[in-house]
């Protein structure tokens, strides 16, 4: 009897290398992302850890809530522009009734920047991650390089954003040479109002306080009512009329009160 042999052509055989083989277990095998970060892979399925959470196949993001709730799930967002983002809605709430435990996960699109703040890295700590998930392959980034994505990705809205950062500056350094010139014009009159008060307080010491039509004489030492007169005066000149000129009648009221008028003219 002679042997029987089917027709054989291994053109139409084709192996799935990534199946497990029969009699083993599937195991997890390190593996290098795009940029030199590590994942991880499990069959065909890539994970990227993010903290205590992943990102998994067709770009899934699971945040965990850890340390009874104080860190965790975490917040993302997608940015549309250099400094703009839209912030990202988990598709599912896993979290406990409590939200101390659980998780929530994320449906993140292909071709875009993230920023995951609050991840859980510990069971009291959290972290911000930077992702990019062009070409639909999850990527951490360091801020830097994050950074350098944003300017590749919209040059002129980094252009109009360092403009803006200069116009700041620039408002800032404008405000700052004002006030610092206010200050000491206010410092020059404090000095001069200081002589002018010493002289004007030996004149009412020797001679006593000179008479101002329709106001009342000030009660005070004449070195408090030198000054409280030009106080006075000055605020008769801002408010003319006014029912404090006649009800102010002790020196100490106006310097409490109204010293101000005289860097305000």
């Amino acid at each position: 009897m002679s042997d029987f042999v089917l027709p054989f052509n291994w053109d139409d055989i084709t192996f799935n290398a990534s199946a497990p083989i029969a009699g083993t277990e599937t195991t997890t095998r390190p593996g290098i992302g795009r940029q030199g970060k590590e994942m991880k892979m499990t069959d065909t399925v890539e994970i990227l850890d993010i903290g205590r959470g992943a990102i998994k196949s067709k770009l899934v993001f699971t945040g965990e809530v850890a340390g009874g709730g104080a860190v965790g799930p975490g917040r993302v967002y997608k940015f549309v522009d250099y400094n703009r983002t839209v912030t990202a809605r988990f598709e599912r709430d896993n979290r406990s009734g409590s939200k101390r435990s659980g998780s929530c996960v994320w449906q993140l699109e292909a071709d875009a920047l993230y920023q995951l703040d609050d991840i859980a890295i510990s069971s009291r700590d959290s972290s911000t991650f930077y992702v990019s998930t062009f070409g639909g392959v999850p990527v951490r980034l360091t801020k830097d390089e994050f950074n350098a994505e944003r300017a590749r990705i919209w040059p002129l809205g980094k252009i109009e954003v360092e403009a803006e950062a200069e116009r700041r500056r620039q408002a800032e350094a404008e405000r700052i040479k004002r006030d610092n010139e206010i200050a000491e014009q206010r410092r020059i009159e404090s000095e001069a109002l200081k002589e002018l008060n010493e002289e004007r307080a030996a004149e009412i010491a020797e001679k006593g306080q000179e008479k101002v039509e329709g106001l009342p004489e000030l009660t005070g030492t004449s070195k408090q009512i030198a000054y409280a007169l030009n106080i006075r005066a000055a605020y008769a000149v801002k408010h003319p009329g006014d029912a404090a000129l006649k009800r102010g009648t002790t020196a100490k009221y106006w310097i409490e009160n109204h010293r101000s008028i005289l860097f305000n003219r």
